[in-house]
């Protein structure tokens, strides 16, 4: 939770933001669904190093289980992908492998769980945004993994890791199936196609693009979505257009048309041939690798009464 202290009339200074790390932590393992059996490992995962330097008393910062975290994070997605793709090949793995644990990834799923809430930071830089710097949330998410690989062992993590990336794993098996054999489409399929447009568009001095839903059809449980994505290019209009089955896929998918379209447009696509086969490729296009939900509830487990246990709760999704 965030409180904002009433601004004192006698000093321009902003208000700064008060955060409760105490109810932010609390509020984190509620949308993990685990219960440590030792806080303390917790309390150490969110302690950035911008906090010990302020505070003396404090010993520790979690740049430590930050490594370890590191490396629990790659043989659980190492893991998940080779039970996914039994056909795909070693270096397919390891390049999908790439794109999941990329700082990028790590952060949204942080910001998926509100674990920036829970952070313990310096003033400076809380000040500066540090709740929400990209890299500031994957550090924690890894210290995060590696407080639970501690307190529980790797079958208590496997499953928590496995389901707060089971968006993203569920979004690389389906990239991969798309794009097939296309000569260097693995490498630039699997890039987030709503942040690519955005970056692109930005690069050009214009708007971010805008989704809408033209059409969907079919019964509740086999709805397909039909969402155009549109942007202003000085006095152009470019849209994309995209099919899925559910509203942020359909919109991944108009995402990524219209950014090849911008791509085109520009004369960007023909200097990057890994680009071009992209294009020439099919019409239905990848959906990225970065999930991006739209409310924390979806992952929200109820937490177990019993203290010092470890859920599993949710389906597992592999």
């Amino acid at each position: 939770m965030v409180d904002l202290p009433h601004p004192d009339p006698r000093t321009s200074r902003p208000a700064v933001p008060i955060h409760d790390p105490v109810a932010g932590a609390a509020q984190l393992v509620r949308n993990i669904a685990y219960t440590f059996v030792n806080p303390a490992l917790l309390e150490h995962a969110l302690i950035h190093t911008s906090y010990r330097n302020e505070h003396p008393e404090c010993a520790v910062d979690n740049q430590r289980l930050e490594f370890l975290g590191d490396a629990v994070l790659g043989l659980v997605i190492t893991e998940a992908l080779v039970e996914r793709m039994p056909e795909r090949r070693e270096g397919q793995l390891t390049l999908l492998k790439s794109q999941l644990v990329r700082e990028s990834c790590l952060a949204e799923v942080a910001e998926n769980i509100q674990l920036g809430f829970a952070l313990r930071l310096g003033r400076g830089e809380d000040l500066s945004g540090g709740r929400k710097r990209p890299s500031i949330l994957a550090d924690a998410l890894e210290a995060l993994i590696a407080a639970m690989f501690i307190d529980g062992g790797y079958e208590a993590v496997r499953p928590v890791v496995k389901r707060l990336f089971s968006d993203l794993l569920q979004e690389a098996a389906t990239a991969i199936s798309e794009l097939g054999d296309t000569p260097g489409a693995l490498s630039a399929g699997v890039a987030n196609w709503k942040t690519a447009v955005q970056e692109l568009l930005q690069q050009l001095g214009h708007q971010p693009p805008t989704y809408t839903v033209v059409s969907f059809m079919g019964p509740a449980n086999m709805r397909q979505f039909r969402v155009q994505a549109t942007a202003f290019t000085d006095n152009d209009l470019l849209t994309g257009e995209g099919e899925g089955a559910n509203k942020k896929f359909a919109e991944h998918v108009a995402a990524g048309d219209l950014y090849q379209r911008l791509l085109t447009m520009t004369g960007r696509a023909d200097a990057d041939p890994m680009l071009a086969a992209i294009i020439a490729g099919p019409t239905t296009r990848p959906s990225g690798l970065r999930a991006r939900p739209s409310f924390v509830a979806d992952i929200v487990v109820t937490m177990p009464e019993r203290a010092g246990s470890h859920s599993e709760s949710g389906p597992e999704q592999l």
